[in-house]
């Protein structure tokens, strides 16, 4: 039996904004992907956050340790499943 689910969940996410520097951006969009805003930047570290559930001194490629970006990300929280 094959099914899809969609999963609704929440995630906080918490940067410093001071640490996202044009010198940073421009690095970040060079080496990883193209951002626009620091929104995309928080976008993209909840998606890693629900993927990986990283720890504060994790390594996440692009940003580096976690608490030395001033990056907190909480604990994934499923809100919602519904089968498809």
């Amino acid at each position: 039996m094959k099914h899809t689910v969609q999963l609704t969940v929440e995630i906080e996410v918490e940067v410093d904004e001071d640490k996202f520097t044009p010198d940073f951006v421009e690095e970040f969009n060079r080496s990883m992907f193209h951002t626009d805003c620091i929104e995309d930047h928080i976008e993209h570290l909840a998606f890693i956050g629900v993927q990986q559930e990283p720890s504060a001194d994790s390594f996440i490629e692009g940003y580096g340790k976690l608490n030395e970006m001033g990056i907190k990300l909480s604990k994934p929280q499923f809100v919602e499943t519904e089968i498809l």
